[in-house]
């Protein structure tokens, strides 16, 4: 049996639209047709299985899935905005047309002031394995500290400690924490709230002035440099991740 998707899935995976809330308004507005019926929900689902997809009388068909490994620059947005400089500008410099961009997301956004190594996709399956907490995959960063570090207070870092995501106060799972230098270390966490390693260390009186991921479970930047990425296949990310 064919699987379904939702309308909206659909036309984010065309690349028709850059944004999802343009996407919506298409489909509320009555310009998506599917098999020639005009449909203004964009939670309406349908076999995906040769579709009749039609925005403004173009006919539309779903990008195929594509997996790029990134080493994300500082200075750098992972979201889409036109105001600022973004990971979708690097995705634009490799050739792939606008349709191909525009169905592409980042897996675990990194700050704009955070470097390294992110996933870029249009698998949302994926995306959700991976962002899924019960699943426990490792994100593994590099950091340097505004002071030396202090191994009392690290300990606490890695039993857990409260700080704020989103104005909600939670306590963050244990994590682990290798100190390498006076004032570098690795930390190895399991979640991903907004700023949360930066969070974490301003709990306990420090700063983070670097921060890069250098892993995600065995997906490791290798030879990358700043800035560059590669295409990978979906079961190499899978390979690394199941370890």
């Amino acid at each position: 049996m064919s699987k379904k998707i939702s309308l909206k899935q659909f036309l984010m995976k065309s690349g028709k639209f850059e944004r999802a809330q343009d996407c919506e308004q298409a489909i509320r507005n009555g310009e998506v047709t599917v098999n020639s019926r005009k449909i203004t929900s964009p939670n309406y689902f349908f076999k995906v299985k040769n579709p009749l997809v039609k925005f403004a009388n173009e006919k539309l068909k779903a990008v195929e899935p594509l997996y790029f490994l990134l080493n994300k620059p500082s200075g750098y947005l992972s979201q889409k905005t036109e105001n600022e400089k973004t990971i979708y500008d690097l995705l634009v410099k490799t050739g792939l047309d606008k349709n191909t961009v525009n169905s592409l997301f980042a897996v675990g956004r990194l700050d704009k002031d955070t470097e390294g190594l992110m996933i870029i996709t249009n698998d949302g399956k994926l995306s959700d394995f991976l962002m899924n907490p019960k699943n426990e995959i490792i994100k593994k960063y590099y950091l340097i500290l505004e002071n030396r570090a202090d191994k009392g207070k690290i300990i606490q870092l890695e039993k857990g400690i409260e700080i704020k995501a989103d104005d909600i106060k939670f306590k963050t799972k244990p994590c682990r924490i290798k100190i390498t230098g006076e004032k570098e270390a690795y930390i190895s966490i399991i979640e991903g709230k907004k700023r949360q390693i930066r969070k974490m260390f301003e709990a306990i009186g420090n700063n983070v002035v670097y921060l890069k991921r250098v892993s995600i479970g065995g997906l490791q930047l290798g030879s990358l440099k700043t800035g560059e990425m590669r295409q990978l296949e979906r079961e190499e990310i899978m390979e690394k991740l199941e370890f």
